[in-house]
């Protein structure tokens, strides 16, 4: 089984986000912060290094031959990929999420939990799409909507994948504004809408 495009966006969905209507049912942490992350999905593991403020975030994904950096602008619904070996910063359009097939989320607070020592609220959370995606699950989130944890089924074409989120070392405070920015030097490559290859693809500097 494939690592579904909505797992992606289904992790998305409780980091910041342009509105909570957008990208899931609470909307923006509300103060930045730093963390490692580690992620399951469908037997598969990955760990970051997250940086967020607002509607920016940095993951710096640790996934061997694989790593790389993503810098992602939920505002803008744009994403860069980091190549750091060849220089090359590849964009990615993330759509429109407020199209029909937009997320209609549910929620229910179930209670409070500690989490890795931290206070968190757990909430339950369903998130519906028109075209029968669909996200349901727990999140656990501070007082000031970080998510700590979550455990979601994500269902995106009739297919169905476990994800399991959970951060770690958690730094509650500014982050500098340079993490989410190309770094000079870059090349970049602009891919078409849902990350599929550019053919061909359009460099600049």
């Amino acid at each position: 089984m494939r690592f579904p495009t909505l797992v992606a966006l289904a992790l998305l969905s409780f980091v910041p986000a342009a509105t909570a209507a957008e990208f899931g049912p609470f909307g923006f942490p509300t103060t930045p912060y730093s963390a490692d992350s580690r992620v399951t999905a469908d037997g598969q593991t990955m760990t970051a290094r997250i940086h967020a403020d607002g509607p920016r975030e940095r993951r710096e994904v640790k996934d061997g031959e694989m790593a790389h950096t993503m810098l992602i602008d939920h505002a803008g619904k744009k994403a860069m990929m980091l190549l750091v070996e060849d220089k090359t910063a590849m964009e990615v359009d993330m759509g429109d999420e407020a199209g029909p097939d937009a997320m209609k989320w549910t929620t229910q607070v179930v209670g409070p939990e500690q989490v890795g020592g931290l206070a968190t609220t757990k909430h339950h959370i369903d998130g519906k799409a028109a075209n029968g995606d669909r996200v349901v699950g727990h999140v656990w989130l501070t007082a000031d909507k970080i998510p700590v944890k979550s455990e979601l089924d994500a269902t995106e074409d009739g297919q169905t994948a476990r994800v399991v989120q959970e951060l770690t070392n958690l730094k509650v405070g500014p982050v500098d504004p340079a993490l989410f920015a190309v770094p000079a030097g870059y090349k970049r490559m602009q891919m078409p809408a849902g990350g599929g290859p550019a053919s061909p693809p359009v460099m600049r500097q």
